[in-house]
């Protein structure tokens, strides 16, 4: 157990380390459910494709109960204002609220939806596995609080790796899915506790105490996070659940196929715009208010740029490439794929403006966007996918994104022109 403990902790260089190992974590973390499916369609077909992305959507979804947000709170609490078995006793709490919630959907959808027992199952698991998940971030943010990120990033990466890799090898083995899934999860739970709770003891030490007035500061300081994350992932996923609701599971998993890219447009902006966050939150603490609005004009366009080459993408070798890793033909789906690249671009302006706008400090008003998002897909995502289909769920998603974009760019600019007078 030593040797083991000393391959998540030691390192000759924490900077370094920190940068690298998150880097690498976080790449894996994102891709795991897209190395997931291309595993899956080639063993299983499109059915259980699909059964996986909704079940992973909603678990997806469901996680920000577990997480409530708190992780980066509980970084920044670097004075230790509230203590580690606060924040450990919260997070204990809210990932049991988590499991009942994904009870009641997992009974919802047999009941109601007419789920299949295997479907409900591998829904209720996969939950199960992001409950996992969302329990290690709050050791993931002690260690990162006590300058070792290296550390969490490292047993994320251990616990996502070996768990989706056991999962894979037992589908490949057996072409169940409800047995993969299973050991899947249950290979989580025990790199889990070989992991983050073998080196936890070095940083914190691990009880649950209840402290109404501890709870109570965590569940309301960090409510507008957990808001503002849980109805972001639900506008984002609104054409999943209703292309779930209207069209069949093969449909779910070619659209989540030509949705994959999305992200990847996401994730280029992030690594572009991250390093800036710093000297953006110094040109407007300084009150330097024309080279704030210079680095986020200049931002702006780096964005349009990475969707523009997405969308050229997407018009030539997209199509082809998807159908080569899921083994599918997505040829029929060009239009479509174009049109989430204009998404994705969406989704990057919505996250820098987020970010943007809480270096500001008047994240409160982000509610708005989210809010119209969220009213917005409930109203119209079943009509356009019902009316549709596939080109319906990705006209829509553009319209949600496009409105939270909007609503954000134009918050920003009112607290631009208030500081400017």
């Amino acid at each position: 157990m030593r040797s083991l403990k000393s391959i998540f902790t030691y390192t000759k260089d924490v900077t370094r380390s920190s940068y690298i190992w998150n880097m690498v974590s976080a790449l894996i973390y994102a891709g795991q459910s897209a190395i997931a499916l291309m595993v899956i369609i080639r063993t299983n077909g499109l059915d259980d494709a699909g059964v996986f992305s909704i079940a992973y959507a909603v678990a997806s979804l469901l996680y920000f109960i577990g997480e409530y947000g708190a992780r980066k709170y509980q970084v920044s609490d670097i004075t230790e204002v509230l203590p580690f078995v606060a924040y450990h006793t919260h997070r204990v709490i809210t990932c049991t609220v988590m499991i009942i919630a994904s009870i009641i959907y997992s009974l919802y959808g047999w009941m109601v939806l007419d789920y299949t027992f295997n479907k409900t199952y591998i829904i209720f698991m996969i939950c199960v596995l992001k409950a996992i998940e969302a329990y290690q971030e709050v050791y993931s943010a002690r260690f990162q609080q006590k300058g070792r990120l290296d550390v969490g990033a490292k047993t994320n990466l251990f616990r996502t790796v070996v768990s989706m890799v056991a999962g894979m090898i037992a589908l490949v083995i057996t072409h169940n899915m409800v047995l993969s899934i299973s050991v899947w999860t249950g290979v989580a739970l025990i790199t889990f506790l070989g992991s983050s709770v073998l080196c936890a003891p070095d940083y914190c030490k691990i009880e649950f105490k209840w402290n109404w007035k501890q709870f109570k500061k965590i569940t309301i300081e960090c409510l507008p996070l957990f808001l503002g994350c849980f109805l972001l992932l639900y506008v984002g996923n609104a054409p999943k659940y209703a292309i779930d609701a209207c069209m069949s599971d093969a449909d779910q998993a070619c659209y989540n196929f030509i949705f994959m890219p999305v992200f990847a447009v996401g994730l280029f902006a992030n690594f572009v715009f991250n390093p800036i966050l710093v000297k953006l939150a110094t040109k407007w603490e300084e009150g330097d208010i024309k080279n704030f609005v210079k680095m986020t004009r200049n931002q702006i366009c780096v964005i349009i740029g990475i969707t523009v080459l997405a969308i050229i993408v997407a018009l030539t070798i997209g199509c082809p490439i998807l159908g080569i890793l899921y083994s599918t033909d997505l040829l029929p789906y060009k239009t479509e794929l174009v049109i989430l690249m204009i998404g994705g671009g969406m989704l990057a302006l919505v996250n820098f403006f987020n970010v943007v706008i809480t270096v500001t400090r008047h994240q409160i008003y982000l509610m708005i966007g989210y809010i119209l998002g969220a009213l917005a897909a409930a109203t119209l995502s079943n009509w356009a996918v019902s009316g549709w289909g596939i080109m319906g769920a990705s006209i829509i998603y553009v319209a949600l994104m496009t409105i939270m974009a909007a609503s954000f760019g134009l918050i920003l600019i009112a607290f631009i022109r208030k500081r400017r007078a």
